[in-house]
């Protein structure tokens, strides 16, 4: 194997590792204690969404941020990997010896904090927020949207924008407590290889949630090959693409699907949003999960490559922005709007599926 493939598969170890640690961590720490008791409550219902809510005009460029300063690839790695170590260490038990008075101990008392957000469950807010919360460690590049109280990924400022990506992620997501469907839309434009990922699911035992990646590599790299590692870098910020994203679940798989979250119009290379909570059902596809979007493309030409990814995918065309019915798609020039339900691509490293 080559140094690159090597590279490749080092960088593909490191992130499952990452996410291996910080999943076990989750589900370590999950685990009540033998006297706790969490009361769980449940949100008000928001309402039904709208699918014409948005507006569908042209929408002016946003002012690109200025660009962070570069650290090496390595340097990186290695930082992300010894915050991990330190945040999920365990404490030393700390014993402690009083002098017996004979009295009898007074009875202990819990205060329980009350949810705001959605369906609670022994131990998350707490959890959750101790690791990628408002007050939490932010190195693994989540913040916390207060306003629209959910989770997303800072990718403008995150490790992962150096670690790329494969299909071994998502062959190995399941071993890490991430069950979650994905589609993959794959082009050549512009004398580069692309591919906009989509994913929706389970993450861990605490958070759904929904993710657009979009990567890039030389052109050529993507050979389709059984066993083939088609690995892409994430976009350079030249690269990234203005898009929207809306998530609606159908919360316990009963009544109507409501609005879990939605990230504003923006330029992005990662859109994702997390809320807390659990599907009722972990195998593909995860349909108590929608997703409806909007990417800006370079150009007319380009949406045009990515809309026959779609039809290739399963998707047909709706009648217009605001009339999109289950995995279907309506493009506008360099625009496309589609809503993501039930299509899926297996896992399997080289090999696409339906």
């Amino acid at each position: 194997m080559n140094k690159k493939g090597i590279l490749i598969l080092a960088i593909s170890a490191v992130v499952v590792i990452a996410g291996a640690i910080t999943a076990t961590t989750l589900l370590r720490d999950s685990l009540p204690a033998k006297d706790d008791s969490v009361a769980s409550t449940t949100a008000p219902l928001q309402s039904e969404y709208d699918f014409g809510a948005n507006d569908q005009g042209i929408y002016e460029p946003v002012t690109n941020e200025p660009v962070q300063e570069e650290t090496t690839l390595e340097g990186e790695i290695l930082s992300t990997l010894n915050q991990i170590t330190q945040a999920t260490k365990k404490p030393a038990n700390k014993v402690t010896t009083t002098k017996s008075s004979g009295k009898k101990p007074a009875k202990s008392t819990t205060t329980t904090k009350k949810s705001t957000g959605t369906v609670s469950y022994p131990g998350d807010d707490m959890l959750v927020d101790k690791v990628i919360g408002p007050n939490g460690n932010q190195f693994l590049g989540y913040r916390y949207d207060a306003d629209g109280d959910f989770y997303y990924t800072d990718d403008k400022d995150c490790w992962q924008s150096n670690a790329g990506y494969n299909e071994i992620y998502d062959n190995m997501a399941a071993f890490i407590m991430m069950n979650i469907d994905q589609v993959r839309i794959r082009f050549t434009y512009d004398k580069q290889d692309w591919m906009i990922q989509l994913w929706k699911g389970q993450y861990g035992n605490l958070l759904v949630g929904a993710e657009i990646g979009v990567y890039t590599a030389p052109m050529g790299s993507y050979t389709g090959e059984v066993g083939a590692v088609n690995h892409y870098n994430c976009a350079d910020k030249e690269d990234w693409l203005k898009m929207e994203m809306t998530m609606y679940w159908k919360e316990n798989n009963k009544g109507s699907y409501k609005l879990a979250f939605e990230r504003e119009y923006d330029y992005y290379w990662w859109a994702t949003g997390f809320v807390k909570g659990q599907l009722t059902k972990y195998t593909a596809p995860r349909t108590e999960l929608k997703m409806k979007a909007r990417i800006t493309f370079k150009s007319e030409a380009m949406a045009d490559l990515f809309v026959q990814g779609m039809r290739e995918s399963g998707f047909a065309r709706a009648l217009g922005s605001n009339q999109l019915v289950d995995d279907s798609f309506y493009q506008k020039g360099s625009d496309v709007w589609f809503l993501w339900t039930t299509k899926y691509h297996d896992c399997f490293v080289g090999y696409e599926g339906r």
